[in-house]
């Protein structure tokens, strides 16, 4: 039975081919847009959730209020930078296994007359142990504490920047003092982290004649099940130290719970902005049954007359509905499916691998049923002016 009314909704579109294609248009752009918002909100989730888990459960990051509202360009002037003192304070704190320093300002690179503008940063032998999950070496060794013109190297750096690629060996000016490269960095996964110029952090304040400056620190927990009570007491040492709460002391929990909130709420505003195709294709989706309501109503008759129950001919519109709903989802689903990979492409290429799209079974399913249930509901009032049609009225009508 159920065939029956499948076969009777396939003969019908298929009469009316055209209508049929614009009808499905409206559905399969909704379900398109939304596959690929979903799939790439879905992809960013997994990456950073992968990328957090590498940077461990018991790491705390302090830094400066507005530190990287600068962008590249390093730490705005209203941003007051660490001192050693208070570097030493809260690695002396109850629960603080060790504390690293880390520097980074804004430089220029030059390379065979070629110059480019990227991050500089100056950080010792344990944070590159800290973040060996991160920084593996393509090449070369890792720059130690002792090296003075010595630097690792980004792979983007190295290898789409200049028009030549940069090689372990080779020598680079770094806002016009010479530096070798002794390793190149894998990629990382995003344009900043894998431009990145690494020295050891004398090294580099010394380059900016800074001092003793720090531009941010990253301490790590002795218990990790304790990390929110040891940031608690960072942060109120830290205000003792500095007067006031100009900082920022965030989890390796709290960078996770921040960036999901954001991707959540971008995911359900654009997502709400493609629904608006699938309300207008569910019009169509009801102009069209209307439509065709009133040029079958003989037929409509005919079935009546030969028997046909209230209740069959409901069901056969409502199917009729579905039937064009289910093609938009699959149809749509396809489409963005094929959309989420360029995205993925372009993302990757511009952005670096930690940007991906990820399409599940659950996006599968749920796209195609949502299209299936959109179009039965769009099908119901027109299903119902059919069903009520009187036999003799309908045979009547010409």
């Amino acid at each position: 039975m159920v065939s029956e009314y499948f076969s009777f909704a396939f003969r019908s579109l298929s009469q009316q081919k055209s209508r049929a294609a614009l009808t499905l248009l409206g559905m399969v752009i909704g379900i398109a847009v939304i596959v690929a918002l979903i799939s790439l909100g879905t992809g960013m989730r997994a990456s950073i959730g992968d990328n957090l888990e590498k940077v461990g459960a018991d790491r705390i990051n302090i830094y400066p209020a507005g530190l990287f509202s600068g962008g590249i360009g390093g730490p705005p002037q209203e941003s007051v930078p660490f001192t050693e003192k208070e570097l030493a304070e809260i690695e002396r704190l109850p629960g603080v296994k060790d504390v690293q320093p880390y520097f980074f300002r804004a430089g220029e690179v030059k390379f065979r007359n070629e110059v480019a503008f990227v991050n500089v940063g100056g950080g010792t032998e344990e944070i590159l142990e800290i973040y060996s999950n991160f920084y593996n070496l393509k090449e070369g060794r890792y720059v130690k504490d002792i090296d003075d013109r010595a630097v690792n190297i980004g792979i983007r750096l190295a290898e789409d920047t200049f028009e030549r690629d940069i090689r372990v060996g080779d020598f680079i000016e770094v806002n016009g003092k010479k530096f070798e490269v002794v390793g190149i960095f894998t990629e990382i996964g995003n344009q900043q982290d894998d431009t990145t110029v690494y020295m050891p952090i004398y090294a580099g304040q010394n380059l900016y004649d800074a001092r003793g400056e720090i531009s941010m620190m990253i301490a790590t927990a002795e218990d990790e099940r304790r990390v929110k009570i040891t940031a608690d007491r960072i942060e109120e040492r830290l205000k003792k130290l500095r007067g006031g709460k100009d900082f920022e002391v965030a989890t390796t929990a709290d960078f996770a719970e921040q960036i999901n909130q954001v991707l959540g709420v971008l995911t359900f505003v654009l997502g709400g902005i493609a629904s608006i195709s699938i309300i207008v294709g569910g019009v169509i989706i009801m102009n069209t049954m209307l439509m065709s309501v009133f040029e079958r109503t003989p037929e409509i008759g005919i079935l009546k007359a030969t028997g046909a129950k209230q209740k069959t001919i409901l069901l056969l519109f409502l199917t009729e509905a579905g039937f064009v709903g289910l093609m938009g989802g699959i149809l749509g689903f396809i489409v963005g499916a094929a959309l989420s990979l360029i995205i993925d492409v372009i993302g990757t290429a511009y952005v670096g691998s930690m940007f991906q799209t990820k399409i599940t079974i659950e996006l599968v399913i749920g796209s195609i049923l949502f299209s299936f249930i959109v179009g039965a509901i769009s099908g119901l009032y027109p299903a119902w002016q059919a069903s009520k049609l009187r036999p003799i009225e309908a045979l009547r009508y010409e």
